[in-house]
């Protein structure tokens, strides 16, 4: 650890410093629930990518971010221990993992039914073997999109999606390409079931990448799938329109990803400044429209993927070391700005 802690610098090293684990005080930092605010949370991918930062680290500068839940992306092979280990580390500071359950088969080629038994099996074991300790499942990521009716396709109606157009919005049910929709719903139905059986008591999210795709969850209930929490991702400012069809499910809404303006596409000020509007706009609906939480998309900066928005999109800098390794740098000014108004509550 103390090794480490010399390659932290700046602001993310004062950061860290209150939340570090230390013999006799593991709560040093500890994120409470506030009953009258969204739960805030934060992006991270601590097994599929950020090489060379320990995921204590990890944990402890979204704890001194403020942050109550840290969403992160499961890999089916050795998961287990790796869930296991967030779960120990975030307990004595407050933060819970927020993990979406990938599906497990072939989504192209296998059978609706395999597709459905394959799904209900790992998540059921997956659930059962949490039980207790993972109060919300997101169920699979974006799936939708594999659904999303392409040009000359059929509708379900029997008409045919013009050629001349791109893809469907998703906006409503018929923009989904029956044939392929049954593949999604076989996943997602699959995913719920085992997840309810596994562990009744838990939650299960589940939803769309956003841009307007709110045609799916009208599939979904169609279909039976059954869900306690309504997933949106915005990337491109959500509308009251779109917050007014999620609301009419009659469930709460969690945004599991956010970063809106593009990322880090705009100047550092002014995407530190869009993102505390974004908080205050979610605010607003907390209690008409039962928006529970939000979840900044990402932690950390990916600088390995080049001029993309992966590799700007954190709201704390990773800088390389030798050996093709990285170490946690300072906090951006969207970082700042995020963590102040969590501690402040402005509502803009």
């Amino acid at each position: 650890m103390a090794n480490r802690r010399q390659f932290l610098t700046g602001a993310a090293a004062l950061a860290l410093s209150a939340c570090v684990r230390s013999p006799g005080n593991e709560d040093t930092c500890r994120n409470s629930a506030n009953p009258d605010d969204l739960i805030w949370g934060v992006n991270g991918h601590p097994w599929t990518a950020y090489p060379g930062i320990e995921v204590e680290d990890q944990i402890a500068i979204a704890c001194a971010l403020g942050f109550r839940s840290y969403r992160v992306n499961l890999r089916p092979d050795g998961f287990i221990w790796q869930l296991e280990r967030l779960i120990e580390l975030g307990r004595p500071r407050g933060v819970e993992p927020l993990a979406f359950m990938p599906r497990i088969g072939d989504l192209e080629n296998d059978s609706l039914e395999a597709l459905y038994e394959q799904c209900f099996e790992f998540a059921r074991e997956t659930a059962s073997h949490f039980r207790g300790e993972v109060p919300v499942w997101e169920l699979e990521n974006e799936l939708e999109a594999f659904a999303i009716i392409l040009p000359c396709e059929m509708r379900d109606d029997g008409t045919q999606y013009p050629c001349e157009w791109g893809p469907a919005g998703g906006v409503e049910p018929i923009e989904y390409f029956g044939p392929r929709w049954k593949r999604v719903s076989a996943v997602l139905k699959g995913l719920s079931d085992g997840c309810h059986e596994g562990d009744p008591q838990a939650k299960r999210a589940i939803g769309t990448g956003g841009w307007g795709r709110v045609g799916a969850f009208d599939r979904m209930v169609a279909d039976g799938i059954g869900w306690e929490i309504s997933v949106w991702h915005d990337y491109e400012t959500i509308s009251q329109r779109f917050l007014d069809r999620l609301a009419g499910h009659g469930r709460p809404i969690w945004i599991t990803e956010f970063n809106a303006g593009g990322g880090g596409e705009a100047s550092e000020a002014d995407n530190a400044r869009m993102l505390v509007e974004r908080m205050a706009f979610y605010r607003r609906f907390r209690k008409s429209h039962r928006l529970e939480a939000a979840h900044v998309y990402q932690l950390l900066d990916e600088p390995y993927w080049g001029d993309t928005f992966e590799a700007r999109m954190g709201i704390v800098r990773m800088e390389p070391t030798p050996g093709d390794s990285f170490r946690i740098g300072e906090i951006k000014p969207a970082g700042k700005a995020v963590r102040d108004a969590i501690r402040t509550g402005v509502r803009g």
